[in-house]
């Protein structure tokens, strides 16, 4: 695909937290685990990728959406399925100057990439905000939408920390099932983790999950509406 109308495409790179300190095997055994986690990405965001995620360096990954509404809901899928491994997300939005091929991230570059790699870089070095693991750029001009989303991230991020671990499993097996889809019955997840409706419920509740939810979903879409729109 030929590039250079100004379209607006949203990198995601992930960053593989400590790999570094990994012996041999490990590090092996991590990026296959990893590599099989983006295959299943690939698949089932299919519609919404312009390039397959794939591991681009032994402790960092990247893909390229077309469309951003699923942008967090990939992050956080991501992240689960990775566990216990860690992984920072920069999220980049802006142009590609290169020629784009779905299956293959090599050569491809331009501003979206450029501001996913400073939104890493930025979590490496900055240790405010309890070292958060998502952060979004864009070009300077939008500074103050930039600004709105990472704080909405940062909120997301303190909820989390916050979470019990029944909620924390309750949330991560939600999510890996059903996305970012809250219209799903507690009925059916309450089948699915073996414990009563009115324990989801509470659970629910008092995690603030719905909140949570709606806030992560709402950051896709103004991203789209801000950035994708302008194609």
């Amino acid at each position: 695909m030929k590039t250079g109308e100004n379209k607006m495409y949203f990198t995601i790179i992930g960053d593989i937290i400590s790999s570094k300190q990994m012996k041999n095997k490990e590090r092996y055994d991590l990026q296959a685990k990893i590599d099989a986690v983006l295959s299943e990405i690939n698949t089932k965001y299919k519609q919404d990728i312009a390039v397959d995620f794939a591991i681009t360096l032994g402790d960092e990954f990247q893909g390229l959406l077309k469309n951003a509404e699923s942008v967090i809901e990939i992050t956080d899928v991501i992240k689960y399925k990775s566990e216990p491994t860690e992984i920072r997300f920069g999220i980049g939005v802006g142009d590609v100057f290169t020629d784009i091929h779905q299956n293959s991230n090599i050569k491809t570059d331009g501003p979206a990439f450029w501001h996913a790699k400073y939104a890493v870089k930025q979590m490496q070095e900055n240790k405010k905000y309890n070292n958060p693991k998502i952060a979004f750029e864009a070009e300077e001009e939008t500074a103050a939408w930039t600004n709105m989303i990472n704080e909405s991230l940062k909120l997301c991020d303190y909820m989390e920390k916050r979470w019990t671990e029944k909620q924390k499993n309750l949330i991560r097996e939600s999510i890996l099932r059903f996305g970012h889809d809250s219209e799903r019955p507690q009925k059916e997840l309450a089948e699915i983790l073996g414990i009563s409706t009115p324990a989801v419920n509470v659970h629910i509740k008092r995690s603030g999950y719905y909140n949570y939810l709606n806030l992560r979903k709402a950051i896709g879409v103004v991203i789209q509406k801000e950035w994708g729109n302008k194609a």
